[in-house]
């Protein structure tokens, strides 16, 4: 691995698959609480801290849990921190067009100077992934870790902590320097499309107990 920040999913990541499912404040469908995973996990990594028991388990935690109100706390952390940064940037990565000068695929090549400096410097960074176009898309879209990359002559591979996929250290983000092509998401041998992806705004927590 060309950058590693010393992150791995399979010790340092949730052991179960983020599939619940929320209304955001009550009115924005969210497919599960992947922000909040990615959130609280490198809360704890940054800490130096274990995550708890249950956490490590492959079983999802009852909504009424302490484990599951304290990621759930996270998940809005993710969308409100900075006034709301994070969701202004969903909303506006959703809304570019794919491949023009001021489109999603050159906005998201920009941003990955920053993320590589980022974990150069050792910190893992939590990616916004965008999936299609429109108001009806966002629901969509998805939050992952950076912790590491490798690079080759026309392309990088970012490794990611997706909670989708928990446990796993073969999941990646293949990102072609050629902005006409597409981000495509490896997991495993299964592959994923990404139309685009942006550094998220991150300020540490306590780690969960």
């Amino acid at each position: 691995m060309d950058l590693d920040t010393g992150f791995r999913p399979s010790r340092h990541g949730f052991g179960f698959t983020n599939s619940w499912r929320d209304q955001l404040f009550g009115v924005v469908p969210s497919r599960g609480r992947c922000g909040g995973m990615v959130f609280a996990a490198l809360d704890s990594f940054l800490a130096g801290h274990h995550l708890p028991a249950e956490g490590c388990g492959t079983v999802l935690p009852p909504h009424s849990s302490p484990l599951a109100r304290a990621i759930w706390k996270r998940q809005i952390d993710s969308v409100v921190v900075a006034r709301g940064k994070n969701l202004w940037c969903f909303a506006r990565f959703t809304y570019l067009p794919s491949t023009s000068v001021r489109g999603i695929s050159v906005a998201t090549r920009q941003g990955l100077l920053p993320l590589f400096d980022m974990m150069r410097g050792g910190l893992p960074v939590p990616l916004g992934l965008v999936s299609g176009i429109g108001l009806t898309r966002m629901a969509r879209n998805h939050q992952v870790l950076a912790y590491g990359a490798d690079f080759m002559e026309d392309r990088a591979l970012v490794y990611i902590y997706d909670p989708n996929h928990p446990r796993r250290d073969d999941v990646t983000l293949e990102i072609p320097m050629n902005p006409r092509m597409g981000i495509v998401e490896h997991i495993g041998t299964r592959l994923k499309q990404w139309r685009g992806a942006f550094i998220e705004r991150y300020q540490p927590a306590r780690p969960i107990a």
